[in-house]
């Protein structure tokens, strides 16, 4: 079932997200491969034998952090797996020293980059993102085709 969340202070909106699963896995963030931040975007996905998935966050001021670009606006990409090569398991990881992340809104998303070699084939994943050590929101999904993406947005 699909619920939207709205976090409202003062009347301000502070993010709108969507989801298919609770918000919350209660881990904080401890169990997931990469540096710990705040705030921290975390994929996890199966099949990278087969399939190459990659995360990128857009910052507030509308740069990029992804594989070709691992540092922008104090914002680093620590762990990037590509196909088999993936000496942490099927991670990515884009984090924020404490103190250091700009104010404003963050795009970000998965997308589907390479098949490595293997038309066809899928896989489903994980993304959260943590602040203040706590599990904000978890998204979930399949991606199956190379260049599909999802897209979202979330304000600090």
């Amino acid at each position: 079932m699909k619920r939207i969340f709205l976090f409202l202070l003062a009347g301000t909106l502070l993010f709108a997200c969507d989801s298919e699963e609770d918000n919350s896995d209660g881990s904080g963030g401890s169990n997931l491969v990469g540096q710990d931040g705040n705030p921290r975007f975390n994929l996890q996905f199966t099949n990278p034998s087969n399939v190459d998935l990659d995360l990128y966050v857009k910052t507030p001021s509308g740069q990029i952090i992804y594989y070709g670009n691992r540092n922008a606006n104090s914002g680093t990409l620590d762990v990037d797996c590509l196909c088999s090569s993936c000496p942490s398991g099927p991670n990515e990881n884009i984090y924020w020293q404490n103190g250091t992340a700009p104010s404003g809104q963050y795009e970000y998303w998965v997308k589907y980059y390479g098949n490595c070699g293997t038309s066809g084939s899928s896989s489903t994943y994980t993304l959260r993102v943590i602040r203040n050590g706590s599990v904000l929101t978890t998204k979930t999904g399949t991606l199956s085709s190379v260049g599909e993406t999802t897209h979202w947005f979330h304000t600090n």
